[in-house]
């Protein structure tokens, strides 16, 4: 048996939270509540209507509970449907009944959905906007049952053969559903002007919405009526399920929506701090601008940045205290670290420390600092594999733990700000000396020099007349000459600009700026060029760099030169593009509750008389283009989702990868067996397990097995082979690696590496296989958010072998 093994912070054994059990107590003690006031009603009505009275009343609770913000309103997609329905099936006074009922128990039942709304603006929608909307209910069905009465109609319907549904014509319900829309509308509008909206501000914000969905939805009005009186009850029992369903996905989709632009804003947040850290090379206005920005995303009342001097000595240069910062305790002193903090630096990994794993500081012996925090979360800021330093934010009591989103935003903050801060001091550095003699700065230029050569950035710096002064090897690697030819040489617009990422004339103005007075703004660029893959390789590999400049200047100002920064940022602008691609397939889901409508609509019309249904059928094609109308708001909304987000969040446990390897070899055999293609499996019996995503890994091992069948030629052969891995130095037990071979074409070298580009497909011999060329950029991307290594072994022409590693369960 694999132990059970959990991340820090989560749930430990069986154990239930107080809030927890308080959450279960409130379901209790709702549905209690809500049976009782079921079984009221029942007892009061005593009559035929008392099944749809209730399920009516339960599937509007529901259609209240989901509603959708729009602007400063609500608005539920079913409730328009609900109304006119229930009127036709139970009459005026007992829907006026059930509209009102169903408010009153929404309203008594809306703690216990609160946890759906947390973060979204219906957690903060005032009582008399909800009741505002249910009264416009209210008065459009009252108003349209006096309308659909004074034509003859008849209410409630009948059922079975002799229903009353069409005793009067057509027509009674046709005006019965335009007035309720019409006055449906109205009502809206008359609320917003109630609340001082003006009529542009109330089509801006949804008015639209509402006079296209009060119409559009009253197709299905009618053929919930029309489903009661053909079907009766079992048959209404089912529409009411659908729409019920309907409003539950209707929800989660809204809610994906709500989740996907909050991570696109949050991700322009961060994109937001590099540029607010990078415009700055002044060292406290970077560490209070990554306080500033710290604060923005996750608010904490204690916050502090430890910085890791030359010598090994820490200093805490910047220490806030309920938003005040404290510069008598944040002072350039030697300061000692506390367990917790020393932790973090020591080990190069985030701790996050709250009520439910305090256990966790027990274990490693960590003394809390004080006064003892209620949450405590830190992490480190790297550079060059070496620890500079170290951002903490505690919370007290009365606030809430840091969440693993709370941990990624400030591991996100922390890289950026770490760079920020290697920047300043350099800048500070090259300030420094060129205030000193020149003896003195040629030995501290050397010394620098040997600094810059450590960096994995590219650092190149001009003075005033354009002549290099500062050029470390990765700068001289990207303006393709040695950095000894170019040391003291004027910069040549026409050869260097497009290495540096400048149009000619771009470069040639900049260098005629710098020799005026005013000093330039700080700038920051993005470009894309083409490197070798490794030092003195031919081969060309295609890189993303961010180019951050700004003037250096003297104490008195003066303009002594102009400093250039590159960073490699190849890794942050393929991850863009992976969360598009993601983006757009997962707004692609939101089609799938209407087409499924529309395929309800289509199996209802095929059992419906084409002589004898015809006006059935005639209210089935309205519907249907109701939904056509829908499916293309939703397409409509596909396009504006259509930007640059998501997140690939693990749900990783101990699983064991043979038994999840049958089960794809199962999906699998049909092609296998069409292409007689065999498949063996070679796997010791001790292999360990694995501390992995098993949908992930799941879809890894489809992606890889598809590969491998499709490009096998018929007869061929398929190998797969499960070895132990040993584990990383004190992360982690030992892991698996995994060795996929086929008896394919192979894979040219020349493609090793661009296979797992997106949309890369190499057809070897002309050979056209299906694909869209994502499958390996998945595998890739999924593989190494597991902190595993993906890479192929190939000979071309006798078969391409594809490995990838897994780590182990995670040593806590």
């Amino acid at each position: 048996m694999v132990p059970k093994q959990t991340f820090t912070g989560r749930w430990q054994g069986n154990r239930l939270t107080q809030g927890q059990r308080t959450w279960l107590r409130r379901i209790l003690e709702w549905l209690l509540l809500f049976l009782g006031l079921l079984a009221a009603i029942w007892l009061a009505t005593r009559s035929d209507e008392a099944p749809q009275l209730i399920l009516i009343i339960l599937v509007s609770v529901i259609g209240l509970q989901l509603s959708l913000p729009l602007g400063r309103s609500l608005y539920s997609p079913i409730l328009p449907i609900i109304a006119p329905a229930s009127l036709l099936v139970l009459g005026l006074p007992l829907t006026l009944l059930a509209l009102g009922g169903s408010f009153l128990l929404a309203e008594i039942s809306r703690p216990l959905w609160q946890p759906l709304w947390s973060n979204t603006s219906l957690a903060t929608t005032p009582g008399r906007a909800r009741a505002g909307r249910v009264l416009c209910h209210l008065l459009a069905v009252t108003a349209a049952s006096y309308v659909y009465r004074w034509r003859g109609g008849s209410a409630p319907l009948t059922t079975g053969p002799e229903t009353n549904l069409l005793a009067a014509g057509l027509l009674p319900l046709l005006l019965l559903v335009l007035t309720y829309a019409t006055l449906f509308f109205l009502a809206s509008l008359a609320l917003a002007r109630l609340r001082r909206e003006s009529f542009p501000q109330f089509f801006q914000e949804g008015g639209f919405f509402f006079l296209t969905a009060a119409y559009f939805t009253q197709p299905f009005a009618l053929l919930g009526a029309a489903v009661f009186a053909t079907l009766g009850l079992p048959g209404f029992v089912v529409f009411c399920v659908g729409i019920g369903a309907f409003a539950v996905l209707t929800w989660i989709s809204w809610q994906r929506n709500f989740a996907l632009h909050q991570q696109l804003a949050q991700f322009a947040r961060l994109n937001d701090i590099g540029l607010s850290l990078r415009e700055t090379l002044d060292l406290p206005t970077v560490l209070v601008r990554t306080y500033e920005q710290v604060n923005a995303l996750l608010p904490a009342g204690y916050f502090y940045i430890a910085l890791q001097q030359e010598d090994g000595s820490w200093q805490r240069p910047l220490l806030v205290e309920n938003g005040q910062i404290i510069p008598g305790r944040a002072t350039n002193a030697p300061y000692q670290l506390d367990d917790f903090t020393h932790w973090v630096a020591s080990r190069r990994r985030v701790l996050n420390i709250d009520s439910e794993n305090i256990h966790f500081a027990t274990q490693h012996q960590l003394q809390p600092p004080s006064p003892r925090p209620a949450a405590w979360l830190g992490v480190p800021m790297t550079s060059s594999q070496q620890v500079t330093g170290v951002i903490v934010l505690q919370r007290f009591d009365n606030e809430e733990p840091f969440s693993l989103w709370s941990r990624e935003v400030l591991l996100a903050i922390a890289g950026q700000a770490s760079a920020a801060v290697q920047n300043a001091r350099l800048y500070n550095e090259v300030v420094r000396l060129y205030n000193r003699t020149d003896e003195a700065l040629a030995e501290r230029v050397q010394q620098l020099q040997a600094l810059l050569d450590s960096t994995h950035e590219g650092v190149l710096m001009l003075d005033t007349t354009g002549r290099v002064v500062l050029v470390n090897p990765v700068a001289a690697l990207l303006l393709g000459q040695p950095r000894t030819t170019l040391q003291q040489q004027r910069l040549d617009p026409a050869g260097s600009a497009s290495a540096l990422g400048y149009r000619p004339e771009q470069l040639h103005l900049l260098l005629e700026q710098l020799a005026q007075p005013t000093p330039l703004p700080p700038q920051k660029h993005v470009f894309e060029t083409r490197l070798p893959a490794e030092p003195g390789s031919p081969e060309l590999v295609r890189r993303f760099l961010e180019r951050s400049e700004a003037p250096v200047l003297a104490g008195s100002q003066q303009v002594l030169g102009w400093l250039m920064v590159f960073n490699d940022v190849t890794e942050v602008q393929e991850r863009a593009e992976w969360r598009t691609n993601a983006t757009r397939m997962i707004v692609h889901d939101l089609r799938n509750p209407i087409t499924t409508l529309i395929s309800t609509i289509d199996l209802m019309a095929d059992g419906l008389d084409t002589q004898t249904d015809l006006d059935l059928l005639r209210l089935t094609e309205r519907a249907r283009r109701g939904c056509a109308d829908m499916l293309d708001m939703v397409d409509s909304l596909m396009d504006m989702t259509r930007m640059e987000a998501g997140q690939l969040v693990l749900d990783a446990e101990a699983m064991r990868l043979p038994r999840l390897l049958a089960r794809v070899l199962e999906h699998l055999e049909p092609l296998s067996l069409q292409k007689q293609i065999a498949v063996t499996v070679s796997s010791p019996p001790d292999l360990p397990a694995v501390w992995a995503d098993e949908e992930i890994l799941r879809r890894i091992l489809v992606n890889l097995l598809d590969n491998a069948l499709k490009f096998t030629p018929a007869g061929g052969a398929i190998t797969i082979e499960l070895a132990q891995e040993p584990p990383a130095p004190a992360e982690s037990e030992p892991g698996i690696r995994c060795i996929i071979s086929d008896t394919g074409p192979g894979i040219p070298a020349i493609h090793k590496e661009q296979i797992f580009d997106r949309f890369v497909r190499v057809n070897v011999g002309g050979a056209q296989v299906r694909g869209t060329g994502l499958g390996l950029t998945f595998c890739k991307l999924a593989i190494e958010a597991h902190n595993g290594q993906i890479w192929v072994e190939d000979t071309p022409g006798r078969g391409s072998r594809f490995v990838f590693t897994l780590p182990g369960i995670p040593i806590f």
